[in-house]
């Protein structure tokens, strides 16, 4: 892959290396690690785990931990095409969080981070690079049930469709705000009121962003009467001064209501989900949906246990614009890579279908192999890509409707539990809709490696 190593300052670089040095100086508990490391609790096992884990005194614990990745990704073209060429770069990412437990119900938690980017085409974006800064740091009472937690934190919700800590990027997305919650045995409910957090490239001089407002309740139920579903339920309230559309632009006030239901058995899998919006864009009414289903089936006696599966999808676009209604769907703040690992379309007037394969050849080893297939939703819209929420390709706005395929294959490999390889490799080939604005087939190449500790 042919990335430039434009020599970058070494201090960026230095919180990762660190944390290297630090992971290989204590004992990996798999068991333990988890996507948000605020949910991860040491203090059972800290004597076994020194020097990650001390006591302090009678009744506190400090545990200390790193993440740190290094990734390397080609785009031949970037955006098919449209404006821009080919581009390859390096994304090196630092984490370094220390957790403090005070009686049963007492955390403090802080997480600091630095990134820094070699050799993308007209500098670093937004989420590229920074001088180190506080990515996490909140005050939390944890009960038995009843938890609150103040502060900047990561936060994702449900598949991460809607709210993600956008784990493709380099930097991560965190919030400023307050989040309640309720559990009693395998039910949930929590409400929140948050703003992002702007990345800003100096050292310690984030914010959170005044334009930007999300709020809502989320409630995750596992009735034992039905035991072979589970449901989600939400409501998300979303805010922004500025939003702008292939058919509106102007401030935004839109509300989330959704549903997912999802689960096992005897090899089977499945999760639906659907939202429905509403609210206002400028002038214009809000009126959108998605669908959005995965369901598969393990063979679980064969070797390899492959699971075959089926992706299905709709997210809403614009039927007719100027007619005062907006259908344009908003996925807030998603996952990037919810099609594939080359993050090329954001979901919103699009319909998808996606047959994929997944294998292990070791239980450490995943490989999976799919074929997606996508189309506007409505012609009259535009094509829409990320960054979060969604970008219009607004040369596609009233092209074709086939978008195009891509076929993926993305592989991971967990060397213990403290280091991951990934790598992926995606081939999209452009339809009408972006032939007609002068987009062309793109491939996508990715390789990371990644620690925790």
């Amino acid at each position: 892959m042919p990335i430039s190593m434009a020599r970058r300052p070494a201090q960026y670089r230095n919180l990762g290396l660190g944390a290297v040095v630090l992971a290989l100086a204590a004992p990996a508990h798999a068991s333990e690690y988890k996507p948000l490391r605020f949910d991860e609790d040491w203090s059972q096992v800290c004597d076994k785990v020194k020097p990650k884990c001390w006591h302090i005194g009678e009744s506190a614990t400090l545990t200390l931990g790193a993440n740190a990745r290094v990734r390397a990704q080609h785009y031949g073209p970037d955006n098919f095409g449209i404006g821009s060429g080919s581009d390859s770069y390096v994304l090196f990412r630092g984490l370094a969080h220390g957790d403090l437990r005070v009686g049963k119900h007492v955390q403090a938690f802080v997480q600091f981070g630095a990134y820094d980017e070699a050799g993308r085409a007209g500098g670093p974006v937004s989420t590229d690079q920074s001088s180190p800064d506080l990515q996490q740091g909140f005050l939390a009472w944890n009960g038995d049930m009843f938890s609150f937690r103040a502060g900047r934190q990561e936060m994702t919700l449900g598949t991460s469709r809607l709210v993600s800590v956008r784990e493709g990027p380099n930097i991560r997305l965190a919030f400023d705000g307050v989040r309640a919650s309720w559990k009693q045995g395998s039910h949930r409910i929590d409400g929140f009121t948050f703003r992002p957090v702007v990345n800003k490239p100096g050292a310690f001089d984030d914010t959170d962003n005044k334009t930007q407002w999300l709020y809502g309740l989320h409630a995750s139920l596992a009735p034992e009467s039905i035991k072979l579903l589970k449901l989600d339920l939400y409501w998300l309230g979303y805010e922004r001064d500025q939003a702008r559309f292939a058919a509106a632009q102007g401030p935004e006030h839109r509300h989330s209501f959704g549903a997912r239901l999802f689960g096992s058995k005897k090899g089977w899998d499945w999760n639906v989900e659907t939202v429905f919006q509403t609210g206002h864009v400028g002038d214009q009414t809000i009126r959108a949906w998605t669908v959005a289903t995965d369901t598969g089936f393990t063979f679980a006696t064969l070797p390899w246990s492959p699971r075959l599966s089926l992706k299905a999808d709709i997210a809403s676009g614009d039927k007719k614009p100027g007619d005062g209604q907006l259908g344009t769907f908003n996925a807030l703040y998603p996952n990037p890579t919810y099609f594939s690992e080359a993050a090329l379309l954001a979901p919103g007037n699009i319909m998808d279908l996606q047959p994929a394969v997944t294998i292990r050849p070791i239980p450490s080893l995943t490989f999976l192999l799919g074929w997606n297939f996508l189309w506007k939703h409505h012609k009259a819209d535009a094509v829409y890509t990320p960054p979060a929420p969604l970008v219009a390709i607004r040369e596609t706005i009233g092209t074709g409707r086939y978008i195009g395929d891509q076929i993926r294959l993305e592989g991971t490999y967990l060397l213990d539990p403290q280091w991951e390889i990934r790598a992926a490799a995606v081939h999209f080939r452009v339809g009408d809709a972006l032939i007609q604005a002068g987009g062309r087939d793109v491939t996508f190449l990715m390789t990371s490696l990644g620690f925790r500790w």
